[in-house]
């Protein structure tokens, strides 16, 4: 299971906590008590014996070699500062910080885990709560490599110098110092113990005894480019600048990185490689915690139908934290982590009313080689011969209306929100088509790889099919004029004198005379309005929206760290890209203001003759006063 908000009910195994009281280590044979006061005993007692005895001194280490929980269990500790009471759910500090390192069974997975991926050469990311003691595991692993596995280079990097090597027990080489300084004198090796001396430098730490080596540094833009080692640590990665950066870089440098952080959000590069599909992923949640995970249970959402899990220690936490705490520092949620945009649960809400699959999918295009200046004639005469349309399984066109004759309703009017890529395969350009009348996003044209000019070209396809009901006949279009966005508007207006279509004013005044500029610019501030405008009709059922997708990319729009709004995707990307980046989104919030789409013209109705109301209209016309000489003259009366 990773993460929450499962699909299906998930299983729990129980009953939980187990409160094993002993484990059997499955390489050596050996027994290692499991509750905290049987395990401090233990401790002290195999030492003890072992103090002056050489050969079981040696037996100890060679069962620490073959089994790293073996060695966790009897050796080594774990600094805790808090007690918890299942009682209250409230953290306190403690009174007593060394604790011995009793590893839960969701650790001792973990630890085999690891210990595969070291083995086997891949990459895992650990996707857990925060205090799951995740931290303390992957360096415990590395530390037991570097005690027990000769020539053994391991690497551990961090977002600053001060979190890899320092004083302060939240760095990663503290916690090594830690380990070592309570390890039997038999055990630690030699020159370790004491900073910046011998086999203890800044920012590295050697095994003398079988030449391994633990080696830091921090996260920069180049980081490790040039290094090599066996192993590599990637501590709380979502906090790291340059993350894209660094992920590159270190692909070369080891077979096995270890991913290690709490979630901050979509616009990561932590994020994007958990959800990915190129990592191993390991869930460390909450729920298999025995103190926080004590009475846990399953509820479902009503509107999505997710399965999630709490326990009482979560209800009690929810009392006292935010929402966007609870889903970085607790759920692992990715977007409920960030700084989203939209709102999710109206997302959500939007989704489990709204969304199904197309009726149909097409693709259209114009038939032959249609020269671009006998093109404004067709579009002058609504000419729907030159656009060929066919039914197709993966086609780029997905209708949800019902079609008359082939065609959407001609008694009513559309509007085109039109967001424009540069058709090389990394973002889409994209058609979104909506009813004026109804607010239901009718279809939705898509595709990667269409230039600029072609797509004007199908856009002019999609207008003359999609028509409209009189005065126009024709949909209205409203593109984004940024980047591609201006040479198809160009061509749509220059080229092919498109005669509907939107010209910009300034957003947000009233009554602001419009320009001569067409189409819609994107600037920090328009853009917010514009997508504030439809998540207001996506809230109050103005605009309905059945395309899943398109949804679900909304979900991903954040605050960007330097202002302005977008996909997470772009977050770390330069603000150029920000803005020209074409997606479903920007079509669908393109549609949302369409006052300027006019109304269906309606035939006026005629009575029939000799009718009530025929009566009454010929009585009111003859009711009608003269207007002085221009009164016709009765030449039966004379008058």
């Amino acid at each position: 299971m990773i993460g929450t908000g499962f699909s299906e009910k998930p299983k729990l195994p129980e009953p939980f906590p187990s409160n094993r009281r002993y484990w059997e280590c499955p390489k050596t044979g050996l027994i290692v008590p499991k509750r905290k006061e049987e395990n401090l005993a233990w401790r002290e007692k195999l030492q003890r014996q072992a103090e002056n005895d050489p050969v079981l001194q040696q037996d100890l280490i060679s069962a620490s070699a073959k089994s790293v929980i073996f060695w966790l269990n009897a050796f080594a500790w774990t600094y805790h500062q808090f007690d918890y009471d299942p009682i209250t759910g409230k953290e306190t500090p403690t009174d007593e910080t060394d604790w011995p390192f009793i590893s839960w069974e969701v650790q001792d997975e973990a630890l085999g885990a690891l210990s595969d991926a070291f083995e086997n050469g891949h990459d895992i990311l650990f996707d857990k709560s925060r205090k799951m003691g995740a931290s303390w595991l992957c360096l415990s692993f590395i530390h037991h490599l570097w005690l027990f596995r000769p020539n053994t280079e391991a690497r551990e990097m961090s977002r600053v110098e001060n979190l890899v090597d320092s004083s302060l027990s939240d760095s990663l080489f503290w916690k090594h110092d830690y380990l070592n300084s309570l390890l039997p004198d038999w055990m630690c090796p030699p020159g370790v113990l004491e900073r910046g001396k011998n086999n203890r430098t800044a920012l590295r730490i050697h095994n003398e005894l079988n030449g391994s080596t633990i080696a830091g540094t921090a996260t920069t833009k180049h980081a490790m480019r040039a290094g090599r080692c066996q192993i590599l640590l990637l501590d709380e990665f979502a906090a790291v600048d340059n993350g894209s950066e660094i992920r590159t870089a270190t692909t070369a440098v080891t077979p096995c990185r270890i991913v290690n952080s709490t979630t901050l959000g979509a616009g990561t590069e932590y994020s994007r490689w958990k959800n990915g599909g190129q990592i191993k992923v390991f869930p460390m949640m909450f729920w298999d915690d025995p103190d926080r995970g004590s009475g846990r249970f399953i509820t479902q959402d009503k509107v999505t139908k997710e399965y999630n899990i709490s326990s009482p220690w979560l209800e009690k936490l929810r009392l006292r934290s935010t929402e966007k705490e609870i889903a970085s520092e607790i759920l692992g949620k990715d977007l409920e982590a960030g700084d989203m945009f939209f709102s999710l649960t109206d997302l959500e809400k939007h989704i489990a009313m709204f969304v199904r699959p197309p009726a149909a999918r097409y693709n259209i295009k114009l038939r032959g080689q249609i020269a671009d200046e006998v093109m404004p004639d067709f579009i002058r005469r609504r000419d729907k011969s030159i656009y060929h349309i066919v039914r197709a399984k993966e086609g780029s066109l997905a209708v949800w209306c019902e079609l008359i004759d082939g065609r959407p309703d001609q008694s009513k009017t559309y509007i085109f929100g039109i967001d424009t890529s540069k058709g090389q395969g990394a973002s889409e350009s994209v058609v979104s088509i909506k009813c004026k009348q109804t607010g239901e996003k009718i279809a939705q044209w898509c595709d990667r790889n269409t230039p600029p000019y072609e797509f004007a070209r199908t856009v002019i396809a999609l207008a003359l099919w999609c028509g409209g009901s009189k005065p126009q006949s024709l949909p209205f279009l409203k593109w984004e004029n940024n980047g591609p966005g201006w040479d198809l508007g160009r061509i749509i207006v220059k080229t092919f004198r498109y005669p509907h279509y939107y010209i910009s004013g300034k957003v947000g005044i009233v009554g602001e005379k419009k320009t001569d500029k067409y189409g819609f610019h994107t600037g920090r501030e328009s853009k917010v309005l514009l997508l504030r405008a439809y998540e207001r009709a996506l809230l109050q059922g103005k605009t309905i929206n059945h395309d899943k997708r398109s949804l679900e990319q909304a979900k991903y729009y954040i605050h960007y760290e330097g202002g302005g709004v977008g996909p997470a995707e772009l977050n770390d990307k330069k603000q150029a890209e920000m803005l020209l980046h074409g997606d479903r989104v920007m079509a669908d919030a393109l549609t949302t203001e369409d006052h300027e789409v006019s109304e269906p013209k309606q035939k006026k109705l005629t009575a029939p003759w000799r009718s009530f109301a025929w009566r009454q209209r010929e009585w009111m016309r003859q009711q009608r006063k003269p207007k002085g000489w221009r009164q016709p003259y009765d030449f039966t009366t004379g008058g």
